[in-house]
């Protein structure tokens, strides 16, 4: 364990009693509530000084989303508990310039706001979408309102997200899940060739996260996920690579406190030094978020 507090950049709670999320409905693990003190209680040993909330797919349409009511529920479990610093929700991007009155809803009114993501992966036509005019010029928009930009998507669209950012040339972005790889397929030459095409723009940052849940969920070893984050280290290094744990999604298929100790033994491996350690368990995510820690 990280002898000193870490920063978790992507925590996810919910409450499908005050929100909408079709994804979880009827899934044993996710269906019901998860609060901050749900986290807190399975963090176990791991000291956290600070958490980020990332939005949780909450239902939405064309013409309307849940997007400033999830921030509302957000800033009340901060409320809760103050080590929730920032909030990073969806917006309709995809109107391009109309989205801006949301933007700036959010920029007026809710300063823990500090970026917007979106998961294209679910979405019918995912290179439509990503790389339309419109998506573009919502995302370039997000520059305006200092904000940065997440993306979420798995390794079977990473040839959208390339073509995607040479298009997003000033705006902060970060790859969410290191683009989801596909571990279980042993598809580590791809994410090797995806990572350091990626890795050659300055402005995109990436989420170490999630691996054990692109494994085998119950039978994953160290060994499954060594390749993965040394390639992910090697192509951003310790600069622009950021820890999260990605709760509860990653109760799928590990602990929080275990997918820490397995980054631990690969860092360790790796021979980063105590300041490169420090920087992806927690500096780097103080600067991505601007944190002020």
């Amino acid at each position: 364990m990280p002898n000193f507090p870490i920063i978790d950049t992507h925590l996810h709670v919910w409450d499908p009693h005050r929100l909408d999320y079709a994804w979880i409905k009827g899934n044993p693990l996710f269906d019901k509530p998860y609060h901050v003190e749900d986290y807190a209680r399975d963090l176990g040993d791991l000291r956290v000084e600070a958490m980020v909330f990332l939005e949780c797919y909450a239902e939405f349409t064309p013409e309307r989303g849940q997007y400033i009511e999830e921030v509302k529920f957000a800033e009340d479990e901060a409320g809760r508990d103050p080590r929730l610093k920032a909030i990073v929700p969806m917006a309709p991007l995809e109107k391009g310039k109309g989205a801006e009155p949301i933007l700036a809803e959010m920029a007026a009114n809710h300063p823990m706001v500090k970026g917007i993501r979106r998961i294209v992966e679910f979405d019918e036509d995912v290179r439509g979408l990503t790389l339309s005019d419109s998506f573009v010029e919502g995302v370039n928009l997000l520059e305006r309102f200092g904000y940065h930009f997440e993306i979420n998507v798995n390794h079977t669209q990473m040839d959208i997200v390339r073509a995607f950012v040479k298009r997003i040339p000033n705006v902060p972005m970060i790859l969410d899940h290191c683009g989801k790889p596909g571990i279980a397929e042993d598809a580590i030459a791809q994410y090797r060739a995806d990572v350091a095409e990626l890795a050659r723009h300055p402005n995109l940052w990436i989420k170490l996260s999630d691996l054990p849940v692109e494994a085998d969920h119950k039978n994953w070893t160290d060994a499954d996920l060594k390749p993965y984050i040394d390639a992910t280290i090697e192509s951003f290094g310790p600069d622009r690579v950021i820890y999260a744990g990605d709760y509860p999604v990653c109760l799928q298929a590990t602990s929080l406190t275990r997918w820490v100790e397995v980054l631990d033994r690969a860092f360790a491996a790796l021979g980063l030094t105590d300041l490169e350690t420090r920087k992806i368990y927690r500096d780097n995510a103080n600067q991505f978020y601007r944190l002020g820690l």
